[in-house]
Protein backbone atom coordinates (compact mmCIF):
# COMPACT_ATOMS: atom_id res chain seq x y z
CA UNK A 1 0.00 0.00 0.00
CA UNK A 2 1.01 3.76 -1.25
CA UNK A 3 2.64 5.69 2.18
CA UNK A 4 1.93 9.17 2.41
CA UNK A 5 3.82 11.93 4.36
CA UNK A 6 3.56 11.98 7.88
CA UNK A 7 2.98 15.37 9.25
CA UNK A 8 2.43 16.67 12.83
CA UNK A 9 -1.56 17.08 13.18
CA UNK A 10 -1.16 20.06 15.48
CA UNK A 11 1.27 22.03 12.96
CA UNK A 12 -1.42 21.50 10.16
CA UNK A 13 -4.23 23.25 12.22
CA UNK A 14 -1.72 25.79 13.36
CA UNK A 15 -0.23 26.69 10.14
CA UNK A 16 -3.77 26.73 8.72
CA UNK A 17 -5.22 29.12 11.56
CA UNK A 18 -2.38 31.86 10.73
CA UNK A 19 -2.37 31.69 7.18
CA UNK A 20 -6.15 32.17 7.26
CA UNK A 21 -6.52 28.94 5.80
CA UNK A 22 -4.43 28.81 3.24
CA UNK A 23 -2.14 26.35 4.28
CA UNK A 24 -5.59 23.92 4.26
CA UNK A 25 -6.34 24.60 0.40
CA UNK A 26 -2.71 23.19 0.34
CA UNK A 27 -3.04 20.48 2.67
CA UNK A 28 -6.20 19.42 0.74
CA UNK A 29 -4.37 19.22 -2.34
CA UNK A 30 -1.49 17.33 -0.79
CA UNK A 31 -4.23 14.38 1.02
CA UNK A 32 -6.37 14.51 -1.75
CA UNK A 33 -3.54 13.36 -3.95
CA UNK A 34 -2.26 11.05 -1.32
CA UNK A 35 -5.24 9.39 -0.42
CA UNK A 36 -6.18 8.69 -4.65
CA UNK A 37 -2.72 6.57 -4.87
CA UNK A 38 -3.21 4.72 -1.42
CA UNK A 39 -6.71 3.90 -2.79
CA UNK A 40 -5.54 3.24 -6.27
CA UNK A 41 -8.44 5.00 -7.92
CA UNK A 42 -9.38 9.40 -8.12
CA UNK A 43 -11.73 9.39 -5.24
CA UNK A 44 -11.20 13.28 -4.78
CA UNK A 45 -10.87 16.02 -7.36
CA UNK A 46 -9.28 18.42 -5.30
CA UNK A 47 -9.53 21.29 -8.21
CA UNK A 48 -13.48 20.66 -7.93
CA UNK A 49 -13.65 20.43 -4.45
CA UNK A 50 -11.69 23.05 -2.69
CA UNK A 51 -10.62 25.55 -5.61
CA UNK A 52 -14.40 25.48 -6.82
CA UNK A 53 -15.18 25.62 -3.21
CA UNK A 54 -13.94 29.07 -2.54
CA UNK A 55 -16.56 30.45 -4.93
CA UNK A 56 -19.19 27.69 -3.92
CA UNK A 57 -18.89 26.83 -0.54
CA UNK A 58 -20.84 24.04 -0.04
CA UNK A 59 -18.52 22.22 -2.46
CA UNK A 60 -15.85 22.11 0.27
CA UNK A 61 -18.37 20.01 2.33
CA UNK A 62 -18.61 17.55 -0.19
CA UNK A 63 -14.87 17.37 -0.47
CA UNK A 64 -14.93 16.57 3.28
CA UNK A 65 -17.77 14.01 2.75
CA UNK A 66 -15.14 12.39 -0.52
CA UNK A 67 -12.20 12.66 2.52
CA UNK A 68 -13.89 10.88 5.05
CA UNK A 69 -15.68 8.16 2.93
CA UNK A 70 -11.66 7.49 1.42
CA UNK A 71 -10.46 7.02 4.62
CA UNK A 72 -12.92 4.85 5.80
CA UNK A 73 -12.14 2.54 2.93
CA UNK A 74 -9.01 3.01 3.37
CA UNK A 75 -9.25 2.06 7.06
CA UNK A 76 -11.24 -1.08 5.83
CA UNK A 77 -8.96 -2.41 3.37
CA UNK A 78 -5.99 -1.80 5.97
CA UNK A 79 -8.07 -3.47 8.99
CA UNK A 80 -7.97 -0.67 10.87
CA UNK A 81 -11.12 0.64 13.21
CA UNK A 82 -13.30 2.89 10.39
CA UNK A 83 -15.87 5.55 11.74
CA UNK A 84 -17.12 8.34 9.40
CA UNK A 85 -16.84 11.93 10.87
CA UNK A 86 -18.45 14.01 8.24
CA UNK A 87 -21.83 14.78 10.53
CA UNK A 88 -19.52 15.72 13.51
CA UNK A 89 -17.16 18.31 11.32
CA UNK A 90 -20.14 19.84 9.99
CA UNK A 91 -21.97 20.00 13.14
CA UNK A 92 -18.58 21.75 14.85
CA UNK A 93 -18.85 24.24 11.65
CA UNK A 94 -21.55 25.70 13.43
CA UNK A 95 -19.17 27.04 16.14
CA UNK A 96 -16.71 27.69 13.58
CA UNK A 97 -13.94 24.89 14.54
CA UNK A 98 -15.11 22.35 12.28
CA UNK A 99 -12.89 22.61 9.29
CA UNK A 100 -9.64 22.81 11.93
CA UNK A 101 -10.72 19.65 14.04
CA UNK A 102 -11.56 18.07 10.17
CA UNK A 103 -7.89 18.52 9.44
CA UNK A 104 -6.85 17.66 12.61
CA UNK A 105 -8.38 14.30 12.61
CA UNK A 106 -7.72 13.37 9.38
CA UNK A 107 -4.45 13.67 9.07
CA UNK A 108 -4.41 12.25 12.54
CA UNK A 109 -6.15 9.45 10.47
CA UNK A 110 -3.56 9.25 7.77
CA UNK A 111 -0.92 8.61 9.82
CA UNK A 112 -1.77 6.10 11.98
CA UNK A 113 -2.56 4.50 8.08
CA UNK A 114 0.87 5.63 6.81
Amino acid sequence: MYKGETRNPLLVVFLSFITCGIYQIVWYFMISEEINRAAGEKKIDPVIFFILGIFCFPLIFVGWYKIDEAIYDLNLRSGLPANKNFILWLLLTLIGVGGLFMAYQVQEQLNTLW
